[in-house]
């Protein structure tokens, strides 16, 4: 599928990609006004992978993995739910999503490191210092974002990137997986496996949660992060990594709190200040540094997306 993808094409589908992750702290936001985090995360994660595996079933492909993949398929799936996404409703318990952000924003940083030793990508000091641009130009834009230097918040912050390392992590080895079965059955299966993973958790909380009370607009954002965001843009994202190296690939969420907050303003009337406008400019430039130069090669995949 996409076998002539043009540059073009494939970043337009990434960066749609990004402002579907960009606008689910905005869904988030309003279905927690009815939803406690556990039982939003559980519910919401359950939903995703009724859809993802109907959705193989009517392709008639494999519901259940080949052995030799489980391995594999379980350390994913824990790494991008109850790591990942576990530790992030955890931590957002003792800080604040301006700072889980900033945390987020380091994921880029995080899989550059950890591809150069374990897969041996040479280093590349534009390359580096496009990401550490861009991350400047995160912060600034999050600088209007409940963004303090204060001692209470350092447990959250560490708890969530606990979890951005498994995202990292995730991103890094999860290329192989879609090498060996495309990208749907990748996402499929390590999101069912790491849900199964994740149910435990917060299994009392979701089981004894009065869902009557919940209103409609929270419904539609709760289907939203179900259907939209772990349904579409999660396996875009596994899509990319078989045109993209993990480390080029990451690059690209830099542009989340900077679609996030002009979002914010045609959605929520919210108003753009100097330090997102500044912050703006210094992270598409960074983008740009770090994706300059670099050609795409597309990995060679026999197997359906």
């Amino acid at each position: 599928m996409f076998a002539d993808m043009s540059a073009v094409r494939l970043y337009i589908i990434i960066v749609f990609g990004q402002i579907v992750f960009a606008a689910t702290p905005l869904f988030l936001k309003i279905a927690l006004r009815d939803f406690d985090p556990l039982t939003l995360g559980i519910t919401r994660f359950v939903i995703s992978v009724i859809i993802l595996n109907i959705f193989l079933f009517i392709q008639g492909r494999k519901l259940i993995p080949d052995k030799k993949h489980w391995l594999w398929i379980a350390v994913l799936g824990f790494l991008a739910i109850p790591c990942n996404q576990g530790l992030l409703f955890y931590g957002l318990q003792f800080t604040t999503p301006g700072h889980a952000a900033l945390m987020y924003g380091l994921t880029p940083l995080l899989v550059y490191l950890i591809v150069i030793p374990l897969l041996k990508e040479k280093f590349r000091l534009v390359k580096m210092f496009g990401i550490l641009l861009a991350f400047s130009g995160v912060v600034l834009v999050l600088s209007d974002r409940q963004i303090t230097i204060e001692p209470e918040f350092v447990k959250g912050d560490l708890i969530i990137f606990l979890g951005v390392i498994g995202w990292a992590l995730y991103t890094v080895f999860g290329k192989g997986l879609v090498k060996k079965l495309g990208s749907i059955l990748a996402i499929t299966y390590t999101m069912t496996f790491g849900t199964i993973l994740f149910i435990p958790i917060g299994a009392y909380d979701t089981l004894t949660f009065d869902y009557a009370q919940v209103d409609l607009l929270s419904w539609i954002a709760l289907l939203y992060t179900a259907v939209v965001t772990s349904g579409i843009a999660y396996p875009v994202w596994f899509w990319a990594l078989k045109y993209l190296e993990a480390s080029r690939l990451s690059v690209f969420i830099f542009l989340q709190p900077l679609l996030a907050t002009a979002l914010s303003y045609i959605f929520l009337s919210e108003q753009l200040t100097r330090n997102f406008v500044v912050g703006g400019i210094i992270v598409l430039a960074g983008v740009f540094i770090a994706e300059r130069n670099n050609r795409i090669k597309l990995i060679p995949d026999h197997s359906r997306p």
